[in-house]
């Protein structure tokens, strides 16, 4: 790639600056779903306090990398944009905060390299990428369940030092390397920004630091939950919580919050659910938040984790509910305006011996990811697990031929060697008022067939 002659174009960003910021964005948001899975598998594997932070900085090496190339203010904060809009596009489970978490990050990126536009060195790069990963602490800190005692400061510190560290390694090293190696190759030039590209630079800054502490603000103020939680579904009493009539002793609990445990003080969620008389079919509670986003607990995990609590944010108005303890973090969900219970009757899936068995989704929590789902009734952000997962877990050595998808209406067969490895291809799950049903759809959002109620492995 040949650097085009800067000084003539009439605009700030050239039509290749413009091209690079969009590939870094969509480069990083995509990466980011598998960075997430890479980061908790390690966790899973260490157990180590801040471990799921070891990774936060290939969050942001692509904002860095795209700035040490194009070398213009305000260059940062437009990756970080665009990330944050792949990302939110693309089901991430944080939904539209993580707008605000790449907007930041940005910022940091833009301030880190305009502090230091005449350093050459990697000290620019370490700046940007250190204080750009370590934000990402802070602004979920702003939004997340974590009470602010003793043992929630020190989980913060031990969370923003893992990723401070991350992001020198991964944000900050890195994408110095790389710049470099480009550069000594001739594919890319980096010149310092002129004296008027430093001052719209800090302009920029500016500008969009307002934006972010009123993103922020609006953020906080409208992704706030009820002061009451509205109870319902399959039981004999429908009530909001908190009930005059009803009240719940209050618990302690020491949980893992990242990595670091932490104190929570809540209500047991098995007992405001008992005191609903759920019906005796019902086995799966759908927990729904402010920001649209949904998940499942299934009543066997209610039944054994007594870590499950609803935790009480604020005092009066500005009282919120979050949802802690589950075993799947998706499942801690933060601002809850509403709890359902529902009986799930489960898939019928036909093995290749004929014989039947159900998808029960509440076996599958753990592997669910959710984006936005186009069905007849309107775009719905649902939960889905692989399809080929599901297969696999319904299959002996044998390999299917292909599988079958019925619905009331028609059917549709899909070769094994189409499913088996596709993560995009799942099973949605799609609450409705009192049943669940499931619907064959991709992670693009486009639904193949809705709804299944049948599957047939041949």
């Amino acid at each position: 790639m040949s650097e085009l002659n800067q000084t003539k174009n009439p605009f700030y960003f050239s039509t290749r600056d413009l091209l690079l910021m969009a590939v870094f964005a969509a480069l990083g948001g995509v990466a980011s779903t598998y960075i997430n899975t890479l980061g908790d598998a390690v966790h899973a594997a260490l157990g180590l306090p801040g471990a799921t932070q070891w990774a936060a900085g290939l969050h942001v090496l692509w904002l860095v990398l795209g700035m040490g190339i194009i070398r213009k203010p305000g260059a940062g904060t437009f990756i970080g944009i665009l990330k944050g809009a792949v990302e939110l596009m693309s089901g991430n489970t944080h939904g539209v905060i993580i707008l605000l978490v790449d907007l930041v990050a940005g910022l940091l990126v833009d301030f880190g390299f305009l502090l230091f536009h005449k350093n050459r060195t990697v000290l620019p790069y370490l700046v940007a990428g250190g204080l750009a990963t370590a934000s990402n602490v802070l602004v979920f800190q702003i939004f997340a369940t974590l009470p602010m005692n003793i043992l929630g400061i020190t989980a913060i510190l031990i969370l923003m030092v893992v990723a401070l560290i991350s992001g020198l390694i991964f944000a900050g090293i890195i994408p110095y390397l790389l710049v470099n190696r480009l550069a000594k190759a001739g594919i890319v030039k980096t010149p310092s920004p002129s004296t008027h590209e430093r001052k719209v630079g800090w302009w920029i800054i500016l500008g969009v630091f307002l934006l972010a502490v009123l993103l922020a603000i609006f953020l906080h103020m409208n992704l706030r939950g009820p002061v009451s939680i509205q109870i319902s579904g399959a039981v004999n009493r429908q009530y909001e919580f908190p009930f005059e009539d009803f009240q719940p002793k209050m618990v302690t609990k020491q949980m893992e919050y990242r990595g670091v445990m932490t104190e929570y003080t809540g209500y047991q969620l098995k007992e405001l659910i008992q005191y609903a008389e759920p019906d005796p079919n019902a086995n799966t509670l759908l927990i729904e938040a402010s920001d649209g986003y949904a998940f499942l607990i299934s009543f066997d995990e209610l039944e054994s984790n007594p870590d499950i609590l609803l935790v009480t944010q604020g005092r009066g108005e500005d009282a919120s509910f979050d949802i802690v303890g589950p075993e799947s973090s998706k499942a801690w969900v933060r601002n809850v305006t509403k709890m359902t219970v529902i009986p799930t009757e489960g898939l019928t899936i036909i093995q290749p011996s004929g014989e039947q068995s159900l998808f029960d989704p509440d076996e599958w929590l753990a592997e669910m990811d959710s984006t936005q789902i186009a069905l007849p009734q309107g775009s719905q952000k649902l939960q889905g697990v692989p399809v080929w997962k599901i297969i696999k877990e319904n299959i002996d050595d044998e390999i299917p031929e292909e599988v079958i998808f019925k619905s009331n209406e028609k059917d549709l067969s899909l070769p094994w060697a189409e499913i088996q490895g596709n993560d995009e291809l799942r099973i949605f799950i799609v609450i409705e008022s009192e049943s669940i049903s499931f619907a064959l759809a991709e992670m693009s959002g486009e639904a193949q067939l809705y709804p299944v109620k049948e599957m047939e492995i041949n």
